[in-house]
């Protein structure tokens, strides 16, 4: 297996781990991030749309 597979796995198994340990801090982050980079999107169109 190569190093990046290694990884990869080991990263799924923590999040997985993370998630049956504490879900609602993983639903929390996961809320968080999903806002973040909603918000980040609309910051986008706005310029865009200011640009134009």
């Amino acid at each position: 297996m190569s190093v990046q597979k290694v990884v990869g796995v080991l990263v799924a198994v923590l999040v997985i781990f993370w998630i049956i340990d504490s879900p609602t801090t993983a639903a929390g982050t996961v809320n968080t991030i999903l806002g973040d980079l909603a918000s980040a999107g609309q910051s986008v169109i706005t310029f865009l749309r200011n640009v134009v």
